[in-house]
């Protein structure tokens, strides 16, 4: 009985590790902490792959009443010099909404960044500024929008379109009576009017044509995100209805003109403000995948939602994780196996939080959660970016202290061909 007995307990014990091997509980992953090029008093990172699949990190020098944008671009054993592209004393420096510096094509790259125009009312615009020489010397900077008004543009997402170079971003010209209000004709009637969404494209000398309202009624301040998918751009972005519903919608690109706006997902989110908390789109081979954030059950939730047709069929949002814990600012890259890897921010305690992973395959079918780094002020940290360079994903977010901003750079490597 007795040597029954253990071999009963030794096989419980074995089952009970081979369970271990494959919990799905969140897995500490090892984290390399790169030397940051932005240095001390930097702000503001965004990060971006050159045609050649390597990192381009921009950021925001911030000196006593001055700012400028700044990038390198990663060369496999270090940065390149940073380059200036513009500085002022007038631009808008902003967790949320923050500069950005792509390359479009063999020779062309763009930027873009934010100048107050009227501090009173927070109005402030877009300027943009073009490189045809490989991001080495920049034109002259120019406003791809014309309204004039003292309002909030920002938010912005570049895209192409064969020859075209576009410009997508958040404009707020209907609301210089405040954010989002009604014209009545009459007593208890009218149609609200808020932020919008709006399109451009530059032409080679600079002069802006083609434009286009995507949708007249948008979340105010999240995010925008474009991915140039086989079937042309795609944007994502966080609608508004007159009964506060804001949910993620989509729009492709067709022979030069957006397509009517349409729901990534239902998730009905009723919130009568802005929670500061955009999508993300990645495009891999015929697969396109949306990430996003959302509190419509009263906790938070990060979802992820595949096409794979590439026509805005989109299937069955899947659960990336859930909880009161859960923040939300999340990121989406293409990975070499064919699917997506999720970025996430998470709280811990006070205003500490973590930065998470997860990689999900071309049928949704999900990895371990990964838990990267510990992020002391989830705040201060913005929008964490993240890109992969290979199996390695490069993250950076605002760090330092109070009085020492400073951007970091730190990467993981991530198994995508593993799932649990």
């Amino acid at each position: 009985m007795r040597n029954c007995t253990l071999k009963i307990m030794a096989i419980i014990a074995l089952v009970l590790t081979m369970m271990s091997c494959t919990d799905h509980s969140p897995q500490e992953n090892f984290v390399s902490e790169w030397s940051s090029p932005a240095g001390e008093n930097s702000v503001s990172p965004n990060l971006s792959l050159d045609l050649n699949g390597m990192p381009i990190l921009s950021w925001l020098k911030v000196a006593q009443g001055s700012a400028a944008l700044e990038y390198a671009r990663w060369r496999g054993d270090g940065w390149s010099a940073p380059i200036i592209i513009a500085s002022g004393n007038n631009w808008l420096v902003n967790r949320a909404d923050f500069p950005s510096v792509v390359q479009l094509n063999e020779s062309l790259w763009a930027a873009h960044w934010l100048v107050m125009t009227d501090p009173a009312v927070f109005a402030y615009d877009v300027l943009v500024s073009l490189s045809r020489d490989g991001g080495i010397t920049w034109g002259p900077s120019f406003k791809p929008h014309t309204d004039g008004t003292f309002t909030e543009h920002g938010f912005v997402s570049f895209f192409t379109e064969g020859d075209d170079v576009g410009v997508v971003w958040l404009d707020g010209r209907e609301m210089e009576a405040g954010h989002g209000h009604k014209e009545m004709s009459e007593p208890n009637q009218g149609e609200l009017k808020g932020m919008t969404i709006r399109s451009t494209k530059v032409a080679a000398d600079g002069s802006i044509f083609q434009e286009q309202i995507i949708d007249n009624l948008v979340c105010d301040c999240c995010q925008t995100d474009i991915a140039q998918s086989n079937q042309g751009p795609i944007l994502v972005f966080r609608n508004r209805t007159e009964n506060e519903r804001r949910d993620i919608y989509y729009s492709h690109m067709t022979k030069g003109r957006w397509s009517e706006s349409q729901p990534v997902a239902i998730d009905d989110w009723n919130i009568a403000g802005c929670p500061v908390n955009g999508p993300s789109v990645a495009a891999n081979g015929q697969t396109t995948a949306v990430a996003w954030y959302t509190k419509a059950k009263g906790y938070g939730e990060v979802k992820l939602a595949l096409s794979k047709t590439g026509d805005g069929l989109f299937g069955t949002a899947l659960e990336v994780e859930s909880g009161d814990a859960v923040l939300g600012q999340v990121g989406l890259a293409p990975t070499q196996s064919g699917g997506f890897l999720v970025s996430w921010m998470t709280y811990i305690e006070g205003t500490a939080g973590h930065l998470k992973l997860r990689h999900f395959d071309a049928a949704g079918i999900a990895g371990p959660t990964i838990i990267t780094e510990e992020i002391d002020f989830t705040r201060k940290a913005g929008l964490p970016q993240m890109v992969l360079l290979g199996d390695l994903a490069v993250l950076s977010w605002t760090g330092g202290g109070e009085s020492d901003k400073k951007i970091i750079v730190a990467t993981a490597q991530i198994g995508t061909t593993q799932t649990p």
